[in-house]
């Protein structure tokens, strides 16, 4: 067991006050060397590179240290509070093997002066004093000049007995004059008014956040100590790992498709989030998929069971309820898909990323996945997301056209390709770009190396595409008249402004009948024309040469008797 080495070894002979052999030897300088007083060596050290993880991060802290030979502890201050003290890991590397004796960590606590922060905002605040000073004071001026028109206009049109009287014509100029000095007086007024109320707004904001700073704030960090001895003086490399919360990554992507040369370009991009309490300057980044264990012991399995299920009992309608509204509840938080987000008529701008394409590496294990980003990147703690490019890869890449003009008029692209990267592409957000224009925001799903890639790239708006009713037409049925058969007919234009000829695929549907006593017949377009599924939905193949216009039509009639009262018609 490791003793602190402010306590002498076990065996070691205890000194007492008035110990005459003890006083001798100190005299002599020959006491053991474990009674000594370890050194404490402040470590100046930076971090080099940080493993991020769904959760958290692994933080590698670098630094170089000269020590003499023999027991010392190597102090680092100011890391974070909240990292996790059983995963310090301590490495220290030099002429000889050092040995570690103890690795440790204590909260600090440090009241620091708000006195900078205090003087910044008083700073602030007396600008815009003085700023309004000066603006009330051209607010003063300006109200100076009215008068002195005000007063002019009244002196000449109310004038003295002697004074010769002026004529309507220099009544009209006095007027004129007075008139446009005074509409530029009144606009900048209103211009000043306007300035002094966002000024005001700006002080009280600033006053208010002077009034919530505390004249002292306290600080809280981590301490690690390292215990060593080593065997010579030695300048030694020293590396500190640790983990921390507040971190995490998630992927997106852009994906662009080009229709002329169909080839997807698919940029690969991490986003990175931490509030760790430290700044990664210029570090090397490391982004992981794995979830770390910390700690030496070895997780214990249980057993695997398997079993007939046993159908649960009734529950009474509040707990069925209850139940339900769980599940309902389960079912919203694990909906991973988004509609399309169509963004018409913006053009392609894409943020740049920190780091260039292609510098990143990819080591794939049994369970995880490592991406390497060779460019250093800095990511700032704080609530800001930091964006970095991971890859980009091409694709040869088919394409397919659909549309269901019954719900929406417009022509939905998918875009499909094989994943062939050594690396999975996970699952995240996606912005499909089009030959160069961005049409939506979608997602993809997790798509494994091997693996098709299937992606949403939004509407297409260089194919029209419009529906409407033709006909809707009743006639009675039977001898008698004791049925009624009613005719439907709908067409649909769709127009192809491409310069390509396109393939697309209509999805429709006939009435089902849910009774005998209704008879659906489908007329138009046949059953060799589409493929027909049991539920009445059906695909129909639909190709159009370059600027070409098709017309498909569907028609259908609903006959039934008289006294039934048939619902789901329009």
């Amino acid at each position: 067991m490791l003793r602190k080495l402010s306590e002498p070894p076990l065996g070691a002979f205890v000194f007492k006050s008035g110990n005459a052999i003890a006083m001798a030897l100190m005299t002599a300088g020959l006491l053991l060397p474990g009674w000594a007083q370890a050194e404490v060596i402040p470590v100046s050290s930076s971090i080099g590179q940080v493993t991020v993880f769904s959760d958290r991060a692994l933080v590698k802290r670098d630094g170089q240290q000269q020590v003499p030979a023999g027991e010392h502890e190597l102090v680092f201050k100011d890391l974070p509070y909240w990292l996790d003290h059983r995963s310090l890991q301590f490495n220290a590397k030099g002429k000889q093997s050092v040995r570690i004796l103890d690795i440790s960590s204590r909260d600090d606590f440090q009241a620091t002066s708000q006195q900078e922060r205090i003087a910044e905002l008083d700073r602030q605040i007396k600008d815009i004093e003085n700023q309004l000073a000066q603006l009330a004071d051209q607010g003063k001026l300006l109200l100076n000049k009215n008068n002195y028109l005000e007063a002019y206009q009244k002196g000449s049109v109310q004038q003295g007995k002697d004074a010769p009287r002026l004529s309507t014509t220099e009544l009209l100029e006095i007027m004129n004059f007075s008139k446009a000095i005074l509409a530029e007086n009144y606009t900048a007024q209103r211009e000043l008014d306007h300035k002094m109320a966002q000024l005001q707004s700006e002080l009280a904001a600033l006053q208010e956040k002077r009034g919530q700073i505390p004249q002292e704030e306290t600080v809280r960090s981590k301490t690690v100590v390292v215990q060593l001895d080593a065997p010579v003086a030695d300048k030694l490399d020293l590396s500190l790992s640790y983990v921390v919360p507040g971190a995490s990554w998630w992927p997106n992507y852009d994906a662009s498709f080009d229709s002329s040369s169909k080839m997807l370009k698919l940029s690969y991009y991490a986003q990175i989030s931490q509030q760790t309490g430290e700044d990664w300057n210029n570090v090397k980044l490391v982004l992981s998929t794995a979830q770390p264990m910390i700690g030496a012991v070895l997780p214990e399995l249980d057993p695997w069971l398997v079993d007939i299920r046993v159908p649960r009992p009734d529950m009474p309608a509040p707990a069925a309820q209850a139940r339900r509204k769980a599940l309902q509840a389960m079912s919203e938080q694990r909906r991973a898909s988004k509609p399309f987000e169509p963004l018409t008529g913006a053009t392609m701008e894409r943020v740049q990323a920190d780091a260039s394409f292609n510098t990143s590496t990819a080591e794939r294990g049994l369970t995880n996945t490592v991406f390497n980003i060779e460019k250093t990147a800095t990511v700032p703690t704080g609530p800001e997301d930091k964006k970095v490019a991971i890859s980009v890869s091409e694709f040869k890449a088919g394409q397919t056209y659909q549309l269901v003009p019954a719900l929406q008029e417009a022509v939905f692209l998918t875009v499909k390709a094989t994943n062939s990267n050594d690396y999975p592409l996970l699952q995240g957000d996606l912005n499909a770009f089009l030959d160069g224009q961005l049409i939506a925001s979608s997602n993809i799903k997790t798509v494994f190396p091997g693996e098709p890639i299937e992606l949403a790239m939004g509407t297409d708006e260089s194919i029209s595409v419009k529906r409407e009713p033709l006909k809707r037409f009743t006639e009675s049925t039977g001898l008698t008249g004791s049925g009624k058969r009613i005719s439907y007919e709908y067409q649909t234009v769709i127009q192809n402004n491409r310069d390509q000829a396109v393939e697309l695929v209509l999805h429709d549907r006939f009435p089902l009948s849910r009774n005998e006593k209704i008879e659906i017949r489908r007329i138009s377009p046949s059953d060799k024309e589409i493929t027909l599924k049991e539920d009445g939905r059906y695909e129909q193949s639909v190709k159009l040469a370059p600027k070409e216009k098709k017309t498909v039509v569907q028609k259908f009639s609903v006959a039934y008797p008289n006294e039934v009262d048939v619902t789901g018609l329009p």
